[in-house]
């Protein structure tokens, strides 16, 4: 067991490592939120970064008003609004002409940084090299799903559903919860979950009720570095996993041309990643599965479809779905409620 990979730790302080970069931007000069996040290592942040800079806690001396969008339109600003933010530009030299401030003139590109988020796509592309991506599974007894649900930005419940391979009945199931310590960035979602949901599973491998499989609410190998949760669940924990969405994260599709009984390949060149399926009772709903790990594409699509029973997901990941969603509110529930 000791060749098992780890996940990184600590993980990346974002936020701090984000504050750190918004005190680099001189007095007289502003920089884009896209720009912070390609310092963060990856462009992909750019929402979380606006998002985080509007609600952060904001002092006098706090410098993210010298952080406009990509055009230079001057966007949101926590602090007191845009009028506040555009009377602090002001007082610094910066000229605001119709809500905009001139990039070529005063933008700021010079950061020293320590690119986080690169280092973890870096790392990502290390645990790669680990993903079997043909089909491992022997006969089935079980197959197992799990989800994430979350009781406020950083507190979280993970939840593991054991279902009949037949006929997709409850066996069993377990919960966790915990706080969750890395922001959501899209394509990076693993980092933020994976914590939770590798203590779920080794709880549930120590009660010795893992079954032969897991569907995972989240992508497998239909992801820009073929590294979503489900691949890094199924690497790390050393178990089959299939990758289920309800977006796609990736690749090319022909959605006019899918159907419940025609699912419809996911390409990324001449790689076929994934299938897009249609549940009968959501024809404009379409999910994504791929392989995670140990499962081929075709198994991943056939054991996706077999388990669609009377939900728009795969049973193990209605039931994981299910449970987190009651264990995320009873963390939220008040002292003796119920």
């Amino acid at each position: 067991m000791s060749d098992i990979p780890r996940l990184p730790e600590p993980l990346p302080d974002l936020e701090g490592e984000l504050l750190r970069l918004v005190q680099q931007i001189p007095p007289g000069r502003v920089t884009t939120y896209g720009t912070l996040a390609e310092a963060l290592g990856s462009r992909a942040a750019s929402r979380w970064v606006g998002r985080q800079l509007l609600g952060h806690p904001h002092t006098e001396t706090c410098t993210c008003h010298r952080v406009v969008r990509a055009g230079g339109e001057l966007g949101g600003y926590g602090g007191g609004g845009a009028a506040k933010k555009r009377r602090r530009l002001r007082r610094e030299g910066i000229r605001v002409a119709q809500g905009r401030v001139s990039l070529a003139r005063h933008g700021y590109t010079e950061f020293c940084a320590s690119r986080p988020l690169e280092a973890l796509a870096d790392w990502q592309s290390q645990l790669r090299q680990r993903v079997v991506t043909r089909n491992e599974l022997g006969a089935l007894a079980s197959v197992g799903g799990v989800d994430v649900s979350y009781a406020g930005d950083q507190r979280a419940a993970a939840a593991y559903a054991q279902v009949a391979w037949s006929g997709g009945e409850l066996l069993g199931s377990s919960t966790c919860r915990g706080v969750v310590r890395f922001p959501y960035v899209p394509s990076f979602l693993a980092f933020r979950e994976l914590p939770l949901l590798l203590e779920l599973v080794a709880a549930v491998r120590a009660q010795g009720q893992l079954a032969d499989v897991l569907l995972v609410d989240g992508a497998g190998i239909l992801h820009p570095r073929r590294m979503g949760i489900a691949t890094m669940l199924g690497v790390l924990a050393g178990v089959p996993t299939i990758g289920v969405t309800k977006k796609r994260l990736w690749g090319r599709v022909d959605l006019a041309r899918l159907h419940p009984d025609r699912p419809q390949r996911v390409m990324d060149g001449e790689e076929w990643l994934g299938v897009a399926l249609l549940p009968r009772h959501a024809k404009s709903r379409p999910l994504y599965v791929s392989p995670g790990h140990r499962v081929d594409v075709q198994m991943a699509c056939d054991l996706a479809r077999q388990l669609l029973h009377d939900h728009r997901l795969p049973e193990p990941i209605f039931w994981a779905d299910r449970l987190s969603r009651a264990a995320a509110r009873a963390a939220t529930a008040p002292a003796g409620a119920g």
